[in-house]
């Protein structure tokens, strides 16, 4: 026998789960989007700083033996040719610095990622010696460019590939090496290393070790007749000016003994990553990574890492690619 009178009880139980399952799904939806939109977002953003270059401007304090000329110095490293990085990036972050017409320019290294295409190679060279005709362009490679570490991630066995484009598009590279140029009435010594995780780092090939007791009088009692350094400023030093070239800023510890006055560097991309408002990185692959982008002081002398141009995987956050700048006044 069918119930006539409706039990409203049961009705009213209905109403509240058809509700609640209507509720449970706006939740999910919410909590769905709550986790799925951020991550895209930074994943577009990211994608949009990687090729949101940076020119900038640092002005290094006076060298030894400048006196009152300039040297304007562009300072270019870790292009990484790839899949992700073309050679139009490439060109247009060498416009860029050229626009400024620097005196020199210095890439120190990691020219591609991976192994790159003849084509992709020729296209390079041919980028490369747009610019070489105009003003020297000195070079060292990185980890990326052929070698022990490169092979171990899908790389060239060795560098030969890359010094035949070096070569080719007119860019001296120096590899354990030193060679002294005059720039702008200036005269001043550029020593280049291989790179430090290719175990291919010999800076006793090249380089100066300090003099022991020149160190020893800066921080004792100047001996009867003897000049005294201490406090010096390395303007009034009557020393030719040393650049250092090296991919990565760790080499420092490696090359702390020797005499340099100013280290160029790459290999961090700024870490790719940039907590903001603290400038640490916590991915760069340096062992102190708050110093893994601008200009430092180690040991009394300077070190300058530039974020570089390119970047693995197409990501960047808070970290632009960067054309170097560096006006030595």
């Amino acid at each position: 026998m069918n119930q006539e009178v409706p039990d409203y009880h049961k009705e009213q139980m209905k109403k509240s789960n058809r509700g609640s399952q209507k509720l449970d799904r706006r939740q999910w939806l919410k909590k769905l989007i709550k986790f799925l939109v951020p991550p895209a977002l930074i994943g577009t953003y990211s994608k949009f700083e990687s090729n949101w270059l940076e020119l900038t401007h640092t002005r290094i304090p006076r060298l030894n033996s400048f006196k009152e000329k300039r040297l304007r110095i562009l300072h270019l490293s870790d292009l990484h040719l790839s899949g992700v990085v073309d050679i139009g990036d490439i060109d247009r972050a060498l416009n860029e610095g050229f626009r400024k017409s620097p005196h020199v320019c210095f890439i120190t290294g990691d020219f591609i990622t991976s192994r790159p295409s003849d084509q992709q190679l020729g296209e390079l060279e041919s980028c490369l010696r747009k610019y070489s005709g105009k003003i020297p362009i000195l070079a060292c490679l990185g980890n990326h460019d052929g070698g022990s570490w490169s092979i171990q991630k899908g790389g060239f066995p060795t560098t030969q590939k890359v010094e035949r484009l070096l070569r080719n598009a007119r860019i001296r590279l120096l590899k354990n090496q030193k060679t002294t140029i005059s720039i702008n009435g200036i005269s001043f010594t550029v020593y280049g290393l291989g790179d430090l995780w290719s175990e291919d780092c010999f800076p006793q090939k090249c380089m100066t070790k300090k003099i022991p007791f020149l160190e020893e009088a800066k921080k004792s009692k100047t001996p009867p007749g003897f000049p005294d350094y201490r406090g010096l400023p390395s303007s009034e030093k009557d020393t030719p000016v040393k650049i250092l070239l090296c991919h990565n800023p760790d080499t420092r510890n490696l090359v702390s003994g020797y005499e340099w006055d100013l280290m160029l560097c790459g290999h961090t991309h700024g870490g790719q990553f940039q907590v903001p408002f603290l400038n640490y990185a916590p991915f760069a692959p340096v062992e102190d990574r708050w110093v893994s982008q601008g200009l430092h002081v180690f040991d009394g002398r300077l070190l300058y890492i530039t974020r570089g141009v390119g970047n693995h995987y197409g990501i960047r956050i808070n970290c632009r690619p960067e054309v170097s700048l560096l006006e030595i006044s």
